[in-house]
């Protein structure tokens, strides 16, 4: 009895031990996606500030430009741009709000992952057909 209780403690530390090592895999693997999806945000916001930067520079000294050409209309010229830029920025608004509530792909590689350890931990103990 000492001994089948000895071959059952071994089993159930052999299986720890493998649960141990996929969760520390996993875990690994979240690291990197957490790692990629945060250099690919702040290169995002990085592209994104430096354009908005210049973006607002042109846009300034275009309007300068456009009043000095055009000085006897200044007032037009002052009030189409600034439509225009309103314009633009509502645009550009709506554009930004859906890409922040767009769905992200991150975490998708240790979902799937985790479910074919999940679907392989079943299929042991199972039929192919229970697993699904």
């Amino acid at each position: 009895m000492t001994e089948k209780a000895s071959r059952l403690f071994q089993g159930l530390r052999l299986t720890l031990a493998d649960l141990l090592d996929i969760g520390r895999t996993r875990l690994a693997l979240l690291a990197n996606e957490v790692e990629e999806e945060k250099l690919r945000f702040v290169g995002a916001m990085t592209c994104t500030l430096l354009a908005l930067a210049t973006f607002i520079v042109s846009a300034v000294l275009l309007v300068v430009f456009l009043v000095f050409l055009f000085w006897e209309s200044r007032l037009v010229v002052l009030g189409a741009a600034c439509l225009l830029f309103f314009t633009v920025s509502l645009v550009l608004a709506l554009a930004g709000r859906g890409a922040w509530v767009a769905r992200s792909s991150m975490f998708s590689a240790s979902l799937a992952e985790l479910k074919t350890d999940v679907d392989r931990l079943r299929s042991g103990t199972s039929s192919p057909d229970n697993a699904a």
